[in-house]
């Protein structure tokens, strides 16, 4: 058999690109001079293409930081919560909600280590689910939990 020579490596490469430039780039001003407008790109963006839309958009109100905080403190000089009077605290729930989980569970391991059935494994089991449950709830409502 005889060696018959290599081929040429072949040169493999992508395609040219091709796009249509439909807009100037952004460098370029627009043809009539004039800056961009925020407003203007959205009135154009919804220029007839919403068939969802039944009235045009209106631009937004202009923001005025003071007349925000006025409108604000009036609001709260109303109601009588200035920020130099303290809030009442509101009560937590976590309390009510703590005992509200743990007085049945443990009454429920209670009565399977406790009850009419009582034997050395089900007094075993139901110590280790009171003790578990115990840990386990305080740890979560009172150190994982904030207060709400």
């Amino acid at each position: 058999m005889r060696d018959e020579p290599e081929p040429p490596p072949r040169n493999f490469q992508l395609k040219p690109r091709a796009f249509d430039t439909v807009n100037p780039p952004g460098s370029q001003r627009p043809a009539n001079g004039a800056p961009t407008d925020v407003r203007g790109h959205l009135d154009a963006a919804n220029a007839g293409q919403s068939p969802l839309r039944k009235k045009p958009l209106t631009p937004p109100a202009q923001n005025d930081v003071q007349a925000l905080m006025r409108d604000h403190a009036s609001k709260m000089r109303r109601t009588d919560l200035d920020e130099s009077t303290p809030r009442p605290r509101r009560s937590s729930a976590r309390k009510r909600d703590y005992w509200l989980v743990l007085l049945p569970t443990n009454a429920f391991f209670a009565f399977f280590a406790f009850g009419p059935f009582r034997n050395p494994m089900t007094l075993a089991f139901g110590v280790g689910g009171m003790v578990i449950t115990t840990v386990g709830l305080t740890w979560v409502m009172w150190f994982v939990m904030d207060d709400y």
